[in-house]
């Protein structure tokens, strides 16, 4: 039995649980595309590289914008660009957003950076324990891993169990809020088996083991290895390992009339994640989890 819950939250339709309509996942993806904007204004101010990361790549790729269900923007961010990115950020665009990173945010627990819409809120699974809860654009941190092989290895077996264990930890804090989201016997005894592994690492606090896991993620500094690594993607360590020269060189696309930046060989990319891409699902849809209060103020970008 796996114990990921990717796939798992991306399917959810548990009581207590939003369902957007049409109307407020259109304005919801208005709102992305703003925050998006402000995002790449940035990173062109400073020379600071980002790749469309995930389903929001697919978009680009198959729909020139988003996915017609998407209801998020994922970006991924060399570990370099993407410390400057946060304070840069955070310095210049305080006033509308908060910046949330494993390295700097108090209780917030996550091993990717997240920045969140002031005056808006899209409380998700992963905000039980804080207030800051608007919308959001993801920024998955791509990290140098080792060109020997049993480095390599090592380095993967390090980010694999210490992952899962600041999982289980965020489990066993959010256990009964979680439980709530789950009725499928097969998805309980996943969230119990994780919530058990949990109380049994609870002698650490969960910023305990997420500094742990960000600490291992980024424990290659070699930048000019041959190849790169997302720790925090879907597909985990191995199956987010690409070369460098595909990985971290960039072609230019558009994306709802914006130009944005994609990795070169987005075809490699995308089919490790999703198979045959350019087909749509016929009955397969993500969406994520969205909790009361869900709130999207009343200024569109």
């Amino acid at each position: 039995m796996g114990l990921s819950t990717v796939d798992i939250f991306k399917h959810i339709q548990a009581e207590g649980c939003i369902t957007l309509d049409d109307a407020q996942l259109k304005k919801l993806q208005k709102v992305l595309f703003g925050i998006l904007l402000d995002i790449i204004s940035v990173c062109q101010k400073h020379n600071i590289r980002y790749y469309l990361s995930g389903g929001t790549a697919l978009g680009a790729v198959r729909h020139q914008g988003f996915i017609p269900w998407d209801d998020d923007i994922d970006l991924n961010m060399p570990r370099r660009d993407y410390l400057r990115f946060a304070k840069l950020f955070a310095e210049e665009m305080g006033d509308k957003y908060w910046v949330h990173t494993p390295d700097f945010t108090e209780n917030y627990n996550l091993l990717l950076g997240r920045v969140r819409k002031k005056g808006t809120s899209v409380k998700t699974k992963e905000d039980f324990s804080h207030n800051e809860c608007g919308a959001f654009v993801d920024i998955f941190i791509v990290e140098n891993t080792y060109d020997n092989p049993v480095a390599r290895g090592f380095h993967g077996f390090l980010c694999l169990a210490t992952g899962l264990l600041q999982s289980c930890r965020k489990f066993y804090q959010d256990r009964k809020e979680l439980l709530k989201l789950v009725s499928d016997r097969r998805n309980r005894i996943i969230f119990k088996t994780k919530i058990a592994i949990g109380f049994c690492v609870s002698f650490l606090s969960v910023g305990t083991w997420t500094k742990i896991t960000n600490r291992c993620n980024g424990m290659c500094k070699n930048s000019a290895t041959g190849y790169v690594v997302i720790p925090s993607g879907r597909k985990h360590f191995f199956g987010e390992l690409q070369p460098r020269e595909d990985f971290l060189e960039s072609v230019d696309m558009l994306f709802e009339g914006a130009s944005v930046k994609l990795c070169k060989n987005y075809d490699r990319y995308l089919t490790a994640l999703y198979g045959d891409y350019m087909t749509p699902p016929a009955d397969n849809k993500e969406s994520h989890v969205f909790l009361a209060p869900f709130d999207l103020g009343k200024d569109l970008p």
